[in-house]
């Protein structure tokens, strides 16, 4: 929430506590309660309520005066407050008129004075109660003092008032404490449901978390006071983040219909405005700003905010840098500046915005965060490849690096031939070993859940496999994933829509491995037999909803199957260019496949009955709830429900788990016939190896294991069961095989790089077995000379006669008189 947005909610919270939280009725107001009623029914957004308040009053006319002049801001008509306010300034010994004139001058430009007048109520610290607390509270904020204002809310922190809890609750959001903020405002709603102010800071509280009750609760203010102007900005916001730009121009227009010329207003057009290409109408909105405080900075940020929005960084750094110029004093813009240069790859330029920001606000989390992020940065390993610069954790450059680079540029030359581009460079690939540090990199704060990577355009910041368990995810995947997103983004000019560079990732993955992204196939499956697919359509209101979004990463990447199998990579490069040219979904439809949207869309449905037809009708729901406890009801199911995976595969576990192997055998072996692609521990597949292990069937148990994995490809436990019983079966393509996948799941393992190295010295790929024996190296193997000797040999074998002779004199270092590694030495100096 912005400055000018807190000043104006806290302009209307003034003096004192509604005695009885009553709206103002019809009959004569008495002096002592005119200001909390008037209060009361603006903070729920009846502004005739509190007209009457005034109209009906028998209070002194300096109450009414004031009471007006709240009223009067509430409605954005600042002059007219101002000229009320300064007569009782004047007269001195009004702290609140002097509090409000203050605010009024912080918006309009007058800086200085607002200072000076604010000083005095910074400095009091004689307290008579919750309402000269909440008065320093309020005064603190303005001119920095956000520690001094949090003192001053704990005071009064258990006190049952919806302005002094919402006012908390605007300091706590303001610092992204986004859980403390949502308790103050729920705190508010406790002590009057209707507050306005409450229900919104609520809902950005709760967003990122939720953004479907994020979405119910604005409703809820709608509904409440439809003619709250900042009830219509949210929605414009929103409106914007879902890129809605038609409702966020009526929902901006509404807010100036209550509220008129305010510099939220005009940053909003200004918003609309970039993401139109409306230059013209930008500079209005920035000339607009200038108008109301030709000291704000607002319009820019906003500008940047539009851009970031965009993914547009360049454009987000020109605006930031435009801010900072205007305003130096503007924490959030220098925050800005630094969080779109690290977006960008500029980390010098982030960490001087960065650290100008924490001095001009130490309380600001996100700041403290970037910084500390920069500062493990540092630390890490730079290796510069290009048009690659990689970023790795000391501990794992090495292992990491071995694997990482060769990947990267192959994803980079399989992209640049399929898409016939070529991205602005170097892109930075900053890998760690701490998710927590990823998701600072990422998004400023930590706990970021569900996210492996991200990209910005030049930028991909990600998880390690150190950053999670050994198995929990494939972090191939998530950097192909992301390098693909610097194609579609770029070669878009970011303007393409998410469903399709989500859709073109997540099928680039399947492209590469079939298993990497169709880890969903079964979910889309029972989604397909329940009629419960999103269609070209419903994709984009999908990758609005977080319920929703996995299952719209999948069928995102099927409807790009789809459009490649319709043109190839041709017509996914015009759609993409498409949008670069500003076109609609129908207008770059038609021109890259010469079909409406409706068309596409009934074409994709005929392609996902032909796909996964068959497998959803094996997903659907049973006629028959199967029920573990009833065998003999189960039993029967399981016969009359033969194609049906549900039922056979309940009727496998359940039959397992009694110990009737061969009954369960029957059924878990149908259940794989009929969805080969299940995954898990209980998965057909998984439980037939485990039955083979019991009848001591270690070929069978072998054969299933192989099965497995080639859906199941982050089950690092199978793949190592699978390299051990390949190994003693002396079964190459088997032990090849779940080598590979193991330590590519987790490269850190130093004898699992052994074992492959030596196969594939076995099989004369001699160039893929020194990668591994270096990475082995890297990681520290428990025989460190046979590892060193092992490099060695492989140089060797590619007439790499100085690297070989390095590597054996540091095996010989590590043990003298190792014979393997002394022949190794001698015969790297013979060979010339």
């Amino acid at each position: 929430m912005s400055l000018t947005r807190i000043s104006l909610l806290l302009a209307v919270l003034l003096v004192g506590p509604p005695a009885d939280q009553q709206t103002p009725g019809r009959g004569n107001t008495a002096p002592e309660t005119l200001i909390p009623q008037v209060r009361t029914a603006l903070g729920r957004g009846r502004v005739a309520d509190a007209r009457r308040a005034v109209e009906t009053s028998t209070a002194a006319a300096i109450a009414r005066e004031f009471a007006t002049a709240l009223i009067e801001i509430f409605e954005g008509k600042d002059d007219a407050a101002r000229t009320r306010l300064q007569p009782m300034v004047d007269r001195g010994n009004n702290p609140d008129a002097v509090l409000e004139l203050a605010l009024i001058h912080i918006r309009t430009g007058k800086r200085a004075d607002a200072e000076r007048m604010l000083a005095p109520l910074v400095a009091v610290r004689t307290f008579n109660g919750p309402d000269d607390y909440f008065r320093l509270a309020r005064a603190a904020q303005p001119v920095g003092e956000y520690l001094l204002a949090k003192d001053a809310y704990m005071e009064i922190e258990k006190v049952k008032r919806a302005d002094v809890q919402t006012g908390f609750g605007d300091l706590f959001l303001s610092k992204h404490a986004y859980g403390e903020a949502a308790t103050s405002y729920r705190m508010a709603l406790e002590a009057d449901p209707a507050w306005v102010e409450a229900h919104l800071g609520l809902s950005r509280a709760v967003f990122e978390e939720d953004p479907k009750e994020a979405g119910e609760i604005l409703e809820t203010a709608r509904k409440l006071a439809p003619e709250y102007p900042d009830v219509w900005l949210l929605t414009a916001e929103r409106a914007l983040f879902e890129d809605d730009i038609a409702g966020a121009k009526a929902a901006i227009d509404k807010a100036a219909q209550f509220r008129p010329g305010t510099i939220e207003e005009a940053a909003l057009r200004g918003s609309t405005a970039y993401i139109e290409g409306r230059t013209s109408d930008m500079d209005a909105a920035i000339a607009k700003v200038a108008a109301i405080d030709p000291l704000s900075a607002r319009g820019w940020r906003a500008l940047g905010e539009a851009a970031a929005l965009k993914y547009r960084f360049d454009d987000g750094v020109e605006f930031a840098k435009k801010a900072v110029a205007l305003d130096a004093a503007d924490q959030r813009a220098h925050a800005d500046l630094g969080l779109y240069s690290l977006r960008t790859g500029d980390e010098a330029l982030a960490r001087t915005e960065l650290e100008i920001a924490f001095k001009l606000d130490r309380s600001d989390v996100v700041t403290f965060n970037l910084l500390g992020m920069l500062d493990k940065l540092e630390k890490f390993v730079v290796v510069e490849q290009s048009p690659f610069i990689f970023k790795f954790p000391s501990a794992e450059a090495g292992a990491l690096g071995a694997y990482a680079l060769p990947l990267a540029e192959e994803a980079f030359k399989q992209f640049q031939e399929r898409y016939a581009f070529q991205p602005k460079g170097p892109i930075l690939v900053e890998i760690f070993g701490v998710h927590d540090d990823f998701a600072v990199r990422t998004v400023g704060l930590m706990g970021l859940t569900g996210a492996l990577g991200a990209c910005f355009g030049r930028v991909v910041s990600m998880d390690s496999p150190r950053a999670r368990p050994p198995g929990d995810f494939s972090w191939q995947a998530t950097l192909w994933h992301e390098l693909a997103h610097v194609f579609s983004l770029q070669m878009s000019d970011y303007r393409v829509p998410r469903w399709l560079t989500e859709g073109i990732s997540v099928f680039e993955e399947h492209r590469r491995q079939p298993a990497w992204g169709r880890e969903l196939t079964l979910e889309f499956a029972h989604a397909l037999s329940r009629g419960r697919t999103f269609g070209v359509k419903g994709l984009p209101s999908a990758f609005k909803r977080v319920e929703s979004l996995a299952m719209a990463y999948f069928e995102a990447s099927l409807l790009v199957e789809h459009l490649v199998e319709l043109n190839s990579d041709a017509g996914l490069r015009t759609l993409l260019l498409a949008y670069k040219d500003r076109a609609t979904d129908a207008e770059a439809f038609a021109k890259a496949f010469g079909r409406s949207v409706d068309e596409i869309d009934a074409s994709f449905k005929t392609f996902v009955a032909r796909k996964y037809g068959d497998l959803a009708k094996a997903m659907a729901e049973p006629s028959g709830k199967p029920n573990p406890d009833d065998l003999i009801a189960l039993r029967k199911l399981g016969a009359s429900s033969p194609d049906n995976f549900i039922v056979q595969v309940t009727l496998g576990q359940t039959l397992f788990k009694l110990g009737d192997l061969s009954g369960a055998k029957a059924a878990l072996e149908r259940a794989a016939e009929l969805a080969p692609q299940a995954t898990g521990d209980t998965s057909p597949r998984a439980l037939l190896a485990a039955i083979a292990e019991r009848e001591g069937d270690r070929t069978r148990k072998r054969r299933e294991l192989r099965a497995l994995l080639l859906y199941d490809h982050t089950n690092i436990e199978a793949a190592r069961e699978l390299a051990q019983l390949a190994a003693a079966a002396r079964a190459t393509d088997d032990e090849d095989y779940a080598l590979r996948l193991v330590a590519d799941l987790d490269p850190f393992d130093p004898q699992i790089h052994g074992a492959l190295g030596r196969r594939l010295m076995a099989k004369g790929e001699y160039l893929a077995a020194l990668i591994e024996f270096k990475a082995a190296v890297a990681v520290g193997p428990p025989n460190l000379a046979e590892a060193h000797a092992d490099v060695a040999e492989a140089a060797l074998k590619l007439g790499r006669n100085e690297e070989a002779r390095k590597a054996a004199l540091a095996s010989l270092d590590k043990a003298p008189t190792y014979t393997r590694a002394q022949d190794l030495l001698l015969a790297a100096r013979i060979k010339k």
